[in-house]
């Protein structure tokens, strides 16, 4: 059974009658102060039964929805390394109330959950339907975006450097025999691999998906190299598919200690507290493409950890050189670095953010000019960009001047 998190509504004690004893009137005034001293309202959380590190896509359907949002622009701090303050600007009040009447009408299709960071600290966080604090949710390429973060971490820890971003990815991968791979492979570089110019072409959108089962790790990229259309230049177009982040992923699994799935554990995720689920490839590396769950503050810290130049808590924790090629906007818009890099329009303006995007309306923002991060979660068919409606129209319009 849900559960409504709309803050409480205090019932309203009349003045006593003049007839009132003083006992009565006396438990009158301690239930009185008794009823302020409760909770507004109260963070929803995983029914006990479900693991949150087990929250799979498929898991996460189970979860039953909230009867009613839960909103606070005071957010409670959890102790989970997250600040936070309060969002308390001129029209702020009207903004969360108008945001509230849009989501209970359906606007912003099924959104779970938005969360909003500004100057250091979380000061909005809203859930809905089946958003939860400690739930994760599926991030679907959002996960793209978070292995260009695993990446930027294995540069920091100078298991590879910035200069290997131009250097070919079979480079990385020492089993793989070059005799058996068609033309053009060779010429692949990381940095392709960024960008969604690996030229890799294959018979069917489905072809990487039929070889994962049969083959392990490296095996699996011999295989996709050896049936790949000759790589050309003409072929080094941008094309969006989950081929080229996998091959960074294989590049971090291969330079790690052990593996790519601990690396994360310990280097990535760890390091920000997260909370999260990440499948594997059939072919045994972490899915690279779509396959990630987190929760909302947990994406939250990456975006943050992002604009900060790649600090978090204090410690360097992504190569700050390879965060500013991130956040650059000198390219103009596009995809670059498994990153989103746009100008949207908030409140008559243009601003620039750049962010992970996934499917149903998965959104990890920054917007560097004003400072702020926002997160939000949906599991919406299709409108994509329904949840960052809701941001653009009702939160960062408090901080565009």
């Amino acid at each position: 059974m849900s559960t409504s998190y709309r803050p409480a509504k205090l019932p309203v004690i009349q003045s006593a009658p003049p007839k009132m004893t003083g006992i009565t009137a006396l438990a009158l005034f301690f239930c009185s102060a008794l009823l302020a001293l409760l909770p507004a309202s109260e963070l929803p959380r995983l029914p006990r039964e479900l693991n949150p590190k087990a929250q799979t896509y498929t898991e996460q359907k189970k979860i039953p929805y909230l009867t009613e949002p839960y909103l606070s622009s005071s957010p409670e701090d959890l102790g989970d390394g997250l600040p936070v303050g309060t969002l308390n600007l001129p029209g702020a009040e009207k903004a969360i109330e108008a945001l509230r009447n849009d989501d209970n009408a359906g606007k912003y299709g099924n959104l779970d959950s938005i969360l909003l960071w500004k100057d250091g600290r979380l000061i909005f966080e809203m859930y809905s339907r089946r958003g939860r604090v400690d739930g994760p949710h599926y991030a679907m390429s959002i996960t793209k975006t978070l292995t260009s973060i695993t990446l930027a971490r294995a540069i920091q820890l100078d298991l590879l450097s910035m200069n290997d971003l131009d250097k070919p990815v079979i480079s990385f991968m020492p089993e793989i025999d070059r005799s058996k791979i068609r033309p053009g492979v060779e010429t692949i570089t990381l940095r392709d691999a960024l960008s969604m110019k690996s030229g890799l072409r294959f018979p069917d959108r489905n072809f990487a998906r039929t070889l994962g089962g049969k083959f392990k790790r490296q095996e699996f990229f011999q295989a996709l190299f050896e049936n790949t259309a000759p790589v050309t230049p003409e072929k080094k177009q941008y094309r969006y598919t989950g081929t080229d982040p996998s091959m960074v992923m294989m590049i971090v699994d291969t330079l790690a200690p052990r593996t790519a799935q601990e690396f994360i554990a310990r280097e990535v995720a760890g390091k920000l507290g997260a909370i999260y689920h990440w499948d594997d490839q059939p072919c045994g590396i972490p899915k690279s493409g779509a396959g990630s769950s987190f929760t909302a503050r947990s994406l939250l810290k990456f975006g943050i950890t992002v604009i900060q130049g790649g600090r978090y808590g204090g410690e360097q924790l992504l190569a700050a050189e390879y965060v500013k090629l991130v956040m650059s906007s000198h390219r103009g818009e596009g995809y670059f670095y498994h990153f989103h890099n746009r100008q949207k329009k908030a409140a008559g303006r243009r601003v620039h953010m750049v962010s992970g995007i996934g499917a149903g309306g998965q959104y990890m923002a920054a917007f560097p000019s004003l400072n702020i991060v926002a997160v939000a979660t949906a599991h919406n068919k299709g409108e994509i960009g329904r949840p960052l409606e809701a941001i653009l129209e009702h939160l960062v319009p408090l901080f565009v001047k």
